[in-house]
């Protein structure tokens, strides 16, 4: 049995490990990240060399098998032997391993640890270490790797524990993550992962800490996230290097959770060994489940307010660019405001979410996901905020089950000349073969050909023509007195017509005559674009400043109200573009006479606090306003010069630096 490859005993092992030494062939290709070719391939491989063993891999169905007599079961699992997990990992798992250690340290790594413990070159480390250096740069992170002082993560706790977090998410597929996570599969990859970087106490700690919530039936999405970010936690409380926070933000993140919850906290680690840290039991509860946290505490209306301002914002661009008039649905608009002022709590403590069916979502909505994904993008880099993919795709969700609701209704118009009580009697019998939300209306034929509403369906009692432009519609002749057969043609012309809504694919309308009015006052906009000068002086006094030139130009009709609104928003998260030395204030008010942009430079810089509670420099402030009821197309073009300050290399570097021709150039090139 000489000369199995790791790989090849990795497949032995699973197959022994396995229920009746049986495994489907999409499955260990899965599971070993490799193509099911090369699966058949080791198996004829494996064969060869156990040819005289007396054991042989066989495959039927689909599923591969290990055959043969059990007393030479022994003499198999001694040649396959203890693989060493490290040796399981696929390159990509690797630098993924060897950057979850760099994010979790409190000390410099030599490059030679990680040669000796993945057992690969210093060359290929410095190969691996390029390839996390350029990860972490788009993630306010940076990466030291000095020849005499080792290999550290630069930056600010808070962004390494979320770092590390999203790094799980490629490490392992959410689905493989959660059946190791609940302990109904073996995964040797995903075992070393958590066994190497945690150890078994702070595994089962953990998952006692989840299990102290009241309601045990938690969903797999966040009981995951919780369960990460509380090992984390743990890890460094009980290593002794625990997070330091703000002590204004851990007050309120403690008082945002149950006290019987917190004590019970404090009791469980205290009894375990775990040293019970105020900033640490803040930052357990901030990525409790939703429904564990009172959001509603101080800022919180003017985050709901401003949700719903990106809700409605974001179901017009959605219908700008489909069609779709979801305007009608109340409860929607309400629901994704909700979801929106999660998102943003979410977004402003930095929790990942994770949406397992986010490429389904994308292939099913194969038109309203980019909707709605560029719409999202545009209103929310507004202010400053950025939704990722995965909330994206709830979001889409939630725009399609209201886009199919209300596709799935049909309208109904009985047409019965022979008085009111018949008609009754047929709305009735109508109505009981109906929806909830399916419309019935009774009419006479003269107000059916005056009127110009469509239905999906006329009923009438008498023979008619359609005429007068009523040719498209569906009409059905039915005797007043419905039989159970007329019954049924009824329903199976429901479910036909029904049917045909549902099906309909979104198509991508022309996007609606762009607004003369609106063209007119995006050019205004682009003509009293300026770049000024400023004092470089407290944020506070900064704002203050652009606020009372603003009012001195005309463009504000109460300078301090505009400087309290935006102060406002500052406070409700960061405004610095990360990365930049450009910090984006933007707000609406009916106190504003015109949209506006303009760029405002520091005579020197200050020290403003961006994600993760890191402070970074900054000496350019682009400045957008607009009013509350704004033309649609503005807010849109505001969008796209806001995500440029991400999307476009060297744009927020032009603002800093470049003067004004140049600069209204670049904005004129955004936006036409």
């Amino acid at each position: 049995m000489e000369g199995l490859s790791i790989r090849q005993k990795f497949l032995i092992r699973m197959l022994l490990e396995s229920n009746e030494h049986k495994i489907e062939i999409s499955l260990l290709a899965h599971q070993m990240e490799i193509s099911e070719r090369t699966v058949f391939r080791e198996i004829s491989s494996i064969n060869g060399i156990l040819e005289k063993s007396g054991i042989r891999l066989s495959v039927k169905n689909s599923a591969v098998t290990i055959e043969g007599a059990e007393n030479a079961y022994a003499d198999l699992i001694s040649a396959v032997g203890n693989i060493p997990k490290r040796l399981l990992l696929t390159p990509k798992q690797r630098v993924i391993f060897i950057g979850a250690q760099l994010l979790l340290a409190d000390e410099p790594y030599k490059s030679a640890y990680f040669s000796c413990q993945m057992h690969i070159t210093e060359g290929t480390v410095s190969i691996y270490m390029n390839s996390i250096e350029e990860w972490l740069a788009d993630k306010s992170l940076t990466l030291s790797r000095g020849r005499r002082s080792g290999i550290c993560v630069n930056g600010s706790e808070w962004n390494k524990r979320n770092v590390f977090v999203s790094l799980i998410y490629d490490y392992k597929p959410v689905e493989e993550l959660l059946t190791y996570l609940y302990g109904t599969r073996k995964d040797p990859v995903l075992d070393f992962f958590f066994q190497f970087l945690f150890g078994s106490r702070a595994i089962s700690i953990s998952k006692g800490v989840v299990n102290l919530l009241p309601d045990k039936k938690i969903d797999d999405i966040p009981y995951m996230i919780m369960l990460f970010y509380t090992l984390i936690s743990v890890k460094k409380s009980m290593a002794g290097h625990p997070m330091s926070l703000p002590e204004k933000f851990t007050e309120k993140a403690v008082s945002s959770c149950s006290p019987v919850f917190i004590e019970k906290l404090k009791q469980f680690f205290g009894g375990c060994g775990v040293p019970v840290i105020k900033s640490e039991i803040a930052y357990i509860i901030i990525h409790l489940p939703s429904k564990y946290i009172f959001v509603n505490g101080e800022g919180q209306s003017d985050i709901d307010a401003m949700a719903s301002g990106l809700a409605k914002e974001v179901l017009r661009s959605v219908k700008r660019s489909l069609g779709m008039d979801m305007s009608e649905n109340r409860c929607l608009a309400s629901g994704i405001a909700h979801y929106f002022s999660l998102a943003i709590y979410r977004m402003k403590m930095g929790i990942q979410v994770k949406n397992p069916v986010l490429q389904q979502i994308k292939a099913h909505y194969s038109q309203l996901f980019p909707a709605v994904e560029k719409a999202c993008r545009l209103v929310f880099s507004n202010y400053n905020l950025w939704l990722s993919e995965d909330e994206i795709g709830f979001v889409t969700m939630e725009i399609g089950a209201g886009f199919e609701e209300k596709a799935g209704s049909i309208s109904i118009l009985i047409i019965c000349p022979n008085g009111l009580f018949a008609s009754q009697i047929l709305f009735s019998k109508v109505r009981s073969i109906l929806q909830e939300n399916d419309e019935v209306s009774i009419a006479s034929l003269r107000d059916w050909y005056a009127s110009k509403k469509e239905y999906d369906l006329v009923l009438s009692t008498v023979n008619i023509e359609p005429g007068a432009g009523k040719e498209q519609q569906n009409v059905m002749v039915v005797p007043p007195f419905l039989s159970e057969d007329n019954m049924i043609k009824i329903r199976s012309c429901i479910n036909k017509i029904k049917k045909q809504n549902s099906s309909k694919t979104l198509r991508a309308q022309a996007k609606e005559n762009e607004s003369v009015h609106g063209s007119k006052l995006i050019s205004d906009m682009l003509e009293i674009l300026s770049v000024r000068t400023i004092p470089e002086e407290p944020f506070e006094d900064i704002v203050d400043r652009i606020a009372r030139s603003l009012g001195r130009r005309q463009i504000v009709s109460d300078w301090q109200e505009v400087s309290r609104l935006l102060i406002k928003r500052e406070k409700i998260g960061s405004v610095v573009v990360p990365n930049s030395r450009v910090a984006l204030l933007h707000v609406r008010s009916d106190l504003i006479d015109r949209p506006f942009v303009g760029i405002y430079r520091l005579n020197g810089k200050i020290m403003m606090e961006s994600a993760g509670f890191a402070e970074e420099p900054v000496d350019t402030f682009l400045v957008m306003l607009a009013r509350r009821t704004e033309d649609s197309e503005v807010i849109e073009k505001m969008g796209c010069i806001s995500a440029a300050l991400i999307e476009k290399e060297g744009f927020a570097s032009a603002l800093r630096t470049e003067n004004a021709s140049r600069i209204r150039k670049r904005f004129a090139e955004i936006l036409y």
